[in-house]
């Protein structure tokens, strides 16, 4: 805050009068402002070389609308010119965030000419707040570079971080953004990420059910929490690939229905467990994402596409599924309390048949319609489905070139489009179009026929044949060539 102050000088009256000293003289020379900054809290945040640091700096919910600002060694102020987006100045990024009253921070690259004292502050009426951070870099050989794993979409992936052991209290991981800056995994995935310690200062993080939005780069971090300042040190960078060969789930071979059939699911279950309920889910039951069908103690009249038959000397729970449609194709899971029998894998093939002609030595453009987003699309070959997702993956969503086929998607229109080049006589044959999402396939057939186009001699040897059979005479006459 601003507080005024008035240099000056006092006199008494005796240059008046002797007898005179009921008067005092004052006479002021100069005011004086005086600028009172507040400091909140003084930390220390350990980081390390070509790593990265993430902090969070908190003001008083009162201030949480103003302007915010970050002073770097012995430097001037820098105010965050944007609020709630994130701000460049030179390898300090900066995020004053005013629905939650903070200022995060993001060095990241880190180097020794990075150590040093710096503060991060609110801007106040004349005056300002703020939390001095003595920032400290070490060397630690121990902590990887990089590492590149590769995950299946569908199953699960364990990425290993390493810590101080001085941190191991509190695990963070973090992925980064298009800014290239690591932020929280978003609160509705968080359920799909474990953490178990598997020795001291190592832990595996455990990503479960992987989709195609968990690509990317991640980072391992440990976190201290003070007051009014929260420090992330980011230790270990893993980088997450996705398979570009869909596979199969399930230990058991898929079960492949078309559009509009019907499957029989059969779940077996212990001879002691005959009296206990029994669940049948799409995904595994008792999670946040399964999706309950039916279970043995409710009405099954509700859904007339389901029947069920529950046999106690056979220990045999039976589930009947009716009209199959698109939306069915995934894994499903028989549960009684809390055992689980091994994943039915359900694949819908489209009852529509794509069918495209074309000549040899020409091009083909497929288009193909997918029913979901956030899935791998894949174009494959082989007489059946299953066969041609393991073995016939030809272009896919994260391999659109691959020799004369390629992979174009049109997001709006809900199309993926397949050109093929250059064709073949070999290249004559059944295709599939298809689509996956955590180990749920839909696909259509595609039925490719190829002409031989035609060559001089091939239009004369056919002239000749026509009027010879048509029963009159012709004079033949060669065609100089």
């Amino acid at each position: 805050m601003m507080e005024f102050y008035l240099c000056g000088v006092e006199r008494d009256g005796s240059d008046k009068s002797p007898s005179d000293t009921s008067k005092t003289h004052i006479t002021f020379i100069k005011e004086i402002h005086l600028n009172v900054s507040g400091q909140l809290t003084s930390v220390q945040v350990q980081a390390y070389i070509s790593k990265s640091v993430f902090i969070t700096c908190t003001f008083p919910q009162e201030f949480k609308g103003n302007k915010k600002f970050i002073q770097t060694h012995s430097s001037q102020k820098i105010s965050v010119d944007g609020q709630n987006q994130w701000v460049l100045h030179d390898k300090v990024h900066m995020y004053d965030d005013t629905s939650e009253g903070v200022l995060k921070v993001f060095i990241s690259d880190l180097t020794a000419a990075d150590e040093g004292t710096y503060r991060c502050g609110v801007n106040i009426t004349d005056s300002h707040l703020f939390t001095e951070i003595t920032l400290k870099i070490s060397q630690v050989d121990h902590f990887n570079a990089s590492s590149k794993s590769a995950a299946i979409i569908g199953e699960s992936v364990n990425l290993t971080c390493n810590y101080p052991e001085k941190h191991q209290t509190i695990k963070h991981f973090c992925k980064e953004n298009k800014e290239k800056i690591c932020e929280n995994i978003s609160s509705s995935e968080k359920n799909r990420f474990e953490f178990s310690d598997s020795a001291a200062g190592v832990c595996t993080v455990s990503i479960i059910n992987v989709s195609l939005t968990d690509a990317g780069v991640y980072w391992c971090g440990a976190e201290t929490r003070h007051t009014h300042l929260t420090s992330v040190s980011l230790t270990d960078k893993h980088e997450l690939t996705l398979s570009s060969k869909p596979q199969l789930t399930s230990s058991k071979p898929p079960v492949v229905r078309r559009e509009g059939d019907s499957v029989q699911i059969k779940c077996s279950y212990d001879e002691n467990y005959s009296a206990e309920v029994k669940h049948l889910c799409k995904g595994k039951c008792f999670t946040p994402d399964a999706l309950k069908i039916v279970q043995s103690d409710e009405d099954h009249d509700k859904n007339p596409k389901i029947s069920v038959k529950n046999d106690t000397e056979l220990n045999l729970f039976t589930v009947n599924m009716t009209e199959l449609r698109a939306e069915d194709a995934g894994k499903y899971w028989c549960a009684v309390k809390d055992t689980f029998n091994l994943p039915l894998e359900l694949m819908i093939v489209m009852k529509e048949v794509v069918t495209h002609e074309a000549s040899v030595g020409g091009s083909a453009s497929i288009s193909c319609k997918y029913f979901r987003n956030q899935t791998q699309r894949f174009f494959c070959s082989g007489d059946q489905p299953d066969i041609c997702i393991r073995d016939g993956v030809r272009v896919s969503s994260n391999n659109r070139i691959n020799g004369r086929f390629s992979l174009t998607e049109e997001s709006s229109a809900g199309v993926f489009t397949v050109n093929i080049s250059d064709l073949r006589a070999e290249d004559s044959g059944k295709y599939w179009c298809a689509e996956e999402n955590s180990g749920s396939f839909i696909v259509t057939e595609v039925q490719l026929h190829l002409t031989r186009e035609m060559t001089t001699s091939d239009t004369k040897r056919e002239t000749i044949q026509v009027t010879a059979n048509s029963g009159f005479f012709c004079q033949r006459h060669e065609v100089s060539q």
